[in-house]
């Protein structure tokens, strides 16, 4: 009798004890899947959306973050194979509520700099942007054109010719300068130069 007395008593405890560890279990299921290292194998740029491997689980379709998405806009499409931190805000178990957080260097896609005070950004054609705050200086690369910046002057070449500007003047490089398809460079010649007309200049001093 008395047994069945404390039972009474303690049915509505137990089962609370019960529901409490059930939802503690669940907190703790939910809080493991919230933050996962992931890999984008799959992207829908016309979309912004992306899927992301995890384990042995795959998200479905989800955002991607972008540096700026606001009066400031950049978008930048994540590549398959690259790393991201994906977060499941909404702590299901489907990823629905996940979004990838773009970035993280891997060994398919190590940095480009190894120098604190050098932003290098590579193309996958090879173009090639920089800039090194110690130095004070830009550089893009696309092949054989390149454009160069300091605070001492720009230069900019493309193929062996181009143009240097600094505090000297500006330079000219190259086996030709023209105007509108006219030769006016070191060895263009001047017609009808005094004394004589119909005469031809030697090349310019």
């Amino acid at each position: 009798m008395f047994d069945a007395y404390l039972r009474l008593q303690l049915g509505p405890l137990i089962e609370r004890l019960a529901a409490l560890e059930a939802e503690l279990e669940d907190l703790r299921r939910r809080a493991d899947g919230h933050n996962r290292i992931g890999t984008v194998v799959a992207v829908d740029p016309a979309k912004v959306l992306c899927q992301v491997s995890h384990g042995e689980l795959r998200s479905p379709w989800i955002k991607y973050a972008c540096l700026a998405a606001g009066e400031v806009n950049e978008t930048r499409h994540p590549s398959v194979g690259e790393q991201c931190l994906l977060l499941n805000y909404g702590g299901g178990d489907g990823s629905a509520q996940a979004v990838a957080l773009l970035g993280l260097p891997s060994a398919q896609f190590p940095p480009v700099s190894d120098r604190a005070e050098l932003h290098r950004r590579t193309y996958p054609d090879g173009t090639e942007s920089s800039y090194d705050h110690a130095a004070h200086a830009l550089e893009w690369k696309n092949g054989p054109t390149t454009v160069k910046a300091d605070q001492a002057g720009i230069e900019l070449l493309s193929n062996g010719s181009g143009v240097r500007i600094d505090a000297s003047g500006v330079h000219l490089v190259g086996p030709a300068v023209d105007h509108a398809g006219t030769n006016i460079g070191k060895d263009h010649r001047h017609k009808d130069t005094m004394p004589q007309v119909g005469s031809t200049s030697g090349p310019p001093q």
